[in-house]
């Protein structure tokens, strides 16, 4: 049977499903049940045709993070320019969702997730990544009317992964902590960063 020919349209949209279909695996049930060959059935493409488009799940999920990106940043926008919300409530509704990523189609990977990805990626992959998402926490600051220089991105980066991060992991990664606890954890962890967002804001 003659292989089908994909003309340059298709091929885009199958990648697009690629994208938004791993990011959706990775919000319901984690990159553990996402293997390559689960990914290709559920866009309706062989396994041999994925890696036409990606090299291994892994330069998937780093292409899939990035897709997202921008619609982190329109999201972040029509917050800052909402007349009904102050800025502060903009900011704040902003970290709440993507703390509640799950809930919100946002896609965080767990601590686990991370180490296994970051592992199988070539230096030049993971620094590429690392630029793109310096620039988002930079796009994102800028949003929120901070100037450059005023925090480093990279801490807003640290400090907002974080949260997003600990909340994923209660209680299965870390069970330690009290699960009862987490929701207002991170309502006490998105206010402080609130805070130091105005301040810096305020300079």
């Amino acid at each position: 049977m003659a292989r089908k020919a994909y003309s340059a349209q298709e091929r885009e949209r199958v990648r697009e499903a690629l994208l938004t279909t791993v990011l959706q695996c990775i919000v319901d049930r984690g990159l553990i049940h996402s293997s390559i060959e689960v990914l290709s059935k559920k866009v309706g493409i062989s396994k041999s045709f994925f890696y036409s488009f990606f090299p291994s799940k892994e330069e998937l999920v780093l292409q899939a993070l990035r897709y997202q990106q921008p619609r982190l940043l329109r999201y972040a926008r029509e917050l800052m320019d909402d007349p009904s919300l102050s800025w502060r409530e903009g900011v704040k509704t902003f970290l709440r969702s993507c703390c509640d990523g799950a809930k919100n189609g946002i896609a965080v990977l767990s601590m686990e997730e991370e180490q296994a990805i970051f592992r199988c990626l070539s230096k030049e992959s993971f620094q590429a990544f690392r630029a793109d998402q310096l620039a988002l926490y930079e796009a994102i600051l800028a949003i929120f009317g901070i100037a450059p220089g005023k925090i480093d991105p990279r801490l807003f980066g640290n400090l907002a992964l974080e949260m997003m991060m600990v909340q994923k992991a209660i209680p299965d990664s870390l069970p330690f902590l009290f699960p009862e606890a987490a929701e207002a954890m991170a309502e006490f962890q998105i206010d402080a960063l609130a805070d130091a967002l105005q301040r810096a804001r305020d300079l």
